[in-house]
């Protein structure tokens, strides 16, 4: 496996196990789910095995991710971060997310005028 497809293989398999755990399912489970080995959730989440797109978004579908979620997984770019604070905020109540949004706000403002 060619090096770039080795770390996307890592990078989905990381956002995998990361959906999963947020379900509170086991790989065991979610194979069940998906008719496959606990093994072949294992290999996907190792970064062993690429999933085939069909089978990544039967994984989505399944964990409740857009399936970009999947594919790009622990970004650290902040337009790939600002979709999933917006995925976070769109469970949250209407008085949850303006509590979260003022405690976040005061956040940013006191690291951006740190020396």
């Amino acid at each position: 496996m060619p090096t770039d497809v080795k770390l996307l293989a890592k990078r989905i398999g990381q956002a995998i196990a990361a959906a999963r755990q947020r379900k509170g399912l086991t790989q065991e489970f979610l194979g069940e789910l998906l008719d496959v080995e606990k093994e072949t959730i294992s290999r996907f989440e190792r970064g062993v095995v690429l999933p085939p797109l069909p089978r990544l978004a039967q994984l989505a579908d399944t964990l409740d991710v857009p399936i970009d979620n999947l594919l790009r997984g622990n970004s650290g770019r902040p337009t790939d971060q600002a979709q999933q604070l917006e995925q976070m905020l769109g469970k949250l109540s209407e008085a949850d997310r303006d509590l979260v949004m003022g405690w976040f706000t005061g956040l940013c403002g006191r690291l951006t005028t740190k020396p």
